[in-house]
């Protein structure tokens, strides 16, 4: 700003949450811990989901703030055959179900579950036949993208994994790059998908003749590099994270796969999980600072509560996420690994755990840290924000920030123009924005992050909560953060 302007500008500045304020999870949209559900399920269907123990775990977790689950939906008796019309209608009865509870779906369609001889008669479909599937598909999820936080693109193998399938698609090229290309066109085109290593997503991007990383220049466009993320279902299983990064130095700093998530992770979604009942997770490899560590650096957006953990887990032992629950976390420790933390957060404590700080920290953590307004904010002009991203990644998807004014009963809002994706780790971001003459009497300035869905732009559900000690109040489906009453 100018000179002149700063004289007729006044700052106000504001505080991070502290465990004072609570020690419970944020609820944030597409973000954080995620659980693992069957959707779609029909009493005949051969993947009987008994490997999970809780079906919807979200009430049980509210205090952890879960709003994402990953969603499987088999289609393994379909094989052979179009998808039935009960099958679709159990698949939108969940969406609705979604819609309803405020929380969203991680989406993976699969087909073949289990390795052994029987399946492999009844449960493999041909790359014809997925792609017969996508195209069935294709409304559903067009009609339902709203509460679809991300579709992987599964499909393919044990698990919707790209591996072992029955008719090796994963082998064949051609078939390989269309049906990922028939995945990206079934999705919005603001939408994003996952494949399951990025030695994957570079080969289809070779056979579609779209090779080239993930960059600021071309993030959030429609080039296929910049739709594709990440999901890893071994990490910190083993030095290797169970054959996700196959090359020296493997899981680590140097691996050329490795690095790569780490580049593009700032533009595109990452999510894991551990293994089942904590299968190779030694302390080695999935302690809670090298936890911590990996989710920070490659931008880690949402990871399983479920494996590894006695609350959820079908072996009850304390496993690995147990473990995360009594490590102690320091501020001093993080600073000396470089990474980004509100001081505010460990105020009044000696240590957070780092069950806490990753609950708190995978995908975004947003924080207002100041304002400045015109002098006389009610007449209209200049507001600068200055905000902060703690957490290990930016949002995902659009998502656009707005200031509002209200009276408590009423409230006018502005879209600044600026897409919550910008909001990188662990630098200050500026925005500035002007506001016109508001004539409401009692009225405060506000901040508003809703969703781009018309259907959710009303639900407070969907709606990004700051990590920042300010007043929140509820106006006609707003999620208002109160930066300043409009009259002094």
């Amino acid at each position: 700003m100018n000179i002149i302007t700063f004289l007729l500008a006044s700052a106000i500045s504001f505080h991070g949450l502290t465990p004072a304020d609570s020690r419970d999870g944020l609820a944030n949209p597409e973000r954080g811990w995620r659980f693992e559900i069957g959707v779609g399920r029909l009493a005949e269907d051969p993947v009987k989901f008994t490997h999970v123990t809780d079906q919807w775990p979200f009430p049980r977790f509210v205090k952890d703030g879960v709003t994402v689950s990953q969603a499987y939906c088999y289609l393994t008796q379909f094989a052979d055959g179009p998808i039935s019309d009960a099958k679709i209608a159990a698949l939108e009865a969940d969406f609705a179900k979604a819609r309803k509870a405020g929380v969203k779906f991680l989406l993976r369609f699969a087909y073949e579950f289990s390795d052994e001889v029987s399946w492999r008669t009844k449960g493999a479909p041909t790359a014809e036949r997925i792609l017969a599937h996508i195209k069935q598909l294709t409304p559903v999820v067009r009609r339902n993208s709203d509460v679809i936080y991300c579709l992987q693109t599964g499909w393919v193998g044990l698990w919707g994994e790209f591996h072992s399938s029955t008719h090796g698609i994963e082998k064949n090229p051609a078939h390989v790059a269309a049906i990922v290309k028939a995945t990206l066109d079934m999705l919005p085109p603001d939408r994003t998908t996952m494949m399951r290593r990025i030695v994957y997503k570079e080969n289809v991007l070779k056979s579609l003749g779209a090779e080239g990383e993930v960059t600021a220049t071309n993030a959030w466009t429609q080039v296929p590099t910049a739709r594709i993320g990440f999901f890893n279902d071994g990490t910190l299983a083993n030095w290797w994270d169970g054959a996700t990064f196959t090359e020296e130095p493997y899981a680590d700093g140097g691996n050329r796969e490795y690095e790569r998530v780490h580049r593009e992770g700032l533009y595109t979604p990452v999510d894991g999980e551990l293994f089942w009942t904590g299968q190779y997770s030694h302390p080695v490899f999935a302690d809670g600072y090298r936890a911590i560590d990996r989710f920070s650096y490659q931008h880690y957006t949402t990871f399983s509560l479920v494996h590894g953990h006695s609350l959820l887990d079908p072996n009850t032992k304390p496993w690995t996420i147990d473990g995360w629950k009594v490590t102690p976390v320091t501020a001093e420790a993080l600073k000396f690994f470089g990474i980004d933390y509100d001081p505010a957060y460990f105020e009044g404590v000696p240590y957070r755990t780092a069950y806490e700080f990753i609950r708190d920290h995978l995908g975004y953590r947003l924080a207002v840290k100041k304002v400045t307004l015109p002098d006389d904010v009610g007449q209209g002009g200049t507001v600068r924000l200055t905000l902060h991203n703690y957490g290990f990644a930016p949002p995902v998807n659009p998502r656009w920030l707005y200031l509002a004014v209200s009276d408590g009963a009423r409230a006018e809002e502005w879209n600044t123009g600026f897409d919550c994706r910008k909001l990188m780790s662990g630098v200050d971001i500026e925005v500035e924005t002007k506001i016109p003459a508001v004539k409401m009497k009692g009225a405060k300035l506000a901040l508003w992050l809703p969703d781009a869905a018309k259907s959710l732009r009303y639900r407070p559900e969907y709606a990004i909560r700051l990590a920042t000690q300010m007043p929140v109040e509820m106006v006609g489906g707003r999620l208002l953060h109160i930066l300043s009453p409009l009259t002094k």
